[in-house]
């Protein structure tokens, strides 16, 4: 039986055609939905996701590796995967939800995505599942900064700012417009110290901030250029591969995700490379047969004081100095038996 296109889009061919057929069945299309293969496939993908991120980013705590997943998991992450599966061409609607374009609405595409991840699972195991994610979510995993993705523009400015010893912004409602119900809130985010005041707007002040926050980040980074940390230069080839497309069909994946990064390879590379060089060389121990010659190099003789005078407590002598005090001892002895004799 041939592959649907899906399945090609997806690489995996289902043995059980009914499973893919569920899975892009939605609720307003008849009884037998997907919304059940969606619960699983949501836990399928949270598990493999999670599983990638711990193996990519040895150094990220726990709280971080949870910000990532939360950002890779999310609604608008999964609504342009599925774009770029064209997840719609096979999506089975009623008939209110395609007058009203519910195939390009982006919950119900997410959601359709998490079940043909459900249908995957049952369909081939957890192998099978974990090949089709993992091959969704390299190219993403390739580009994104962990320490940024999913921080909100009021966090990621206050972190610019501190980092650089600058004041952090003051956040001023300046007006608000429309009724009570449906209100526009406009605020103004000041830096002083980099004289920026720009103003953002939206349905709430919380939002409005944001909106703000996200203007004065830019203005930030391009009025203080020489406070931003200068990104590592790239070849040609790796600014293409940069801009290459997360699957084929659409790039919107990697401006959701804000995929913003250094070139962390060659980062790690340069910080792997040196110190464990130096760190072997500080704890380098000497061989069993150094120790052996050692002992024989270092090895004193410490003579006791005569009657004639005292030697220092500490007085060492090496073996080429001994053999000469020897002869002088019996020499004294000699003497000593030739008087007693007398």
């Amino acid at each position: 039986m041939p592959s649907t296109p899906l399945e090609s889009r997806l690489r995996y061919e289902f043995r059980n055609a009914e499973l893919l057929r569920q899975a892009m069945t939605h609720r307003s299309h008849s009884a037998t939905h997907n919304e059940r293969l969606e619960f699983l496939g949501d836990s399928v993908l949270n598990c493999v996701v999670a599983a990638l991120l711990f193996q990519r980013f040895a150094k990220l705590d726990e709280g971080d590796l949870s910000r990532v997943r939360a950002n890779l998991v999310k609604q608008q992450s999964l609504y342009e995967i599925a774009q770029a599966l064209n997840v719609s061409e096979a999506l089975r609607l009623g008939e209110g939800e395609l007058r009203s374009g519910g195939f390009r609405r982006p919950s119900i595409l997410a959601d359709t995505l998490e079940a043909i991840f459900g249908a995957v699972f049952l369909d081939g195991g957890f192998d099978a599942a974990h090949t089709v994610i993992k091959r969704l979510y390299t190219p993403i995993l390739d580009h994104i900064d962990p320490r940024t993705i999913g921080k909100d523009a009021k966090t990621l400015l206050q972190e610019y700012l501190q980092g650089h010893k600058i004041a952090l912004p003051t956040y001023t409602v300046v007006a608000t417009h429309g009724a009570a119900h449906n209100q526009q809130f406009e605020v103004e985010c000041t830096v002083p110290k980099l004289d920026v005041k720009v103003s953002g707007s939206g349905a709430s002040r919380r939002a409005a901030e944001q909106a703000a926050a996200k203007k004065a980040l830019d203005d930030v980074m391009a009025a203080a250029p020489a406070l931003a940390v200068k990104p590592k230069r790239k070849g040609a080839r790796a600014a293409k591969h940069a801009e290459a497309e997360v699957v084929p069909g659409v790039t919107g994946v990697q401006t959701a995700l804000d995929l913003r990064s250094p070139d962390k390879k060659e980062r790690q590379r340069v910080a792997d490379a040196a110190p464990v060089a130096v760190i072997r060389a500080a704890h380098a121990e000497p061989s069993a047969g150094s120790y052996a010659g050692g002992e024989k190099s270092e090895r004193h003789t410490i003579h006791r004081a005569e009657k004639g005078g005292e030697a220092p407590a500490n007085a060492e002598k090496t073996p080429e100095s001994t053999e000469p005090q020897q002869n002088h001892d019996e020499q004294h002895q000699v003497a000593r038996a030739a008087d007693t004799g007398r």
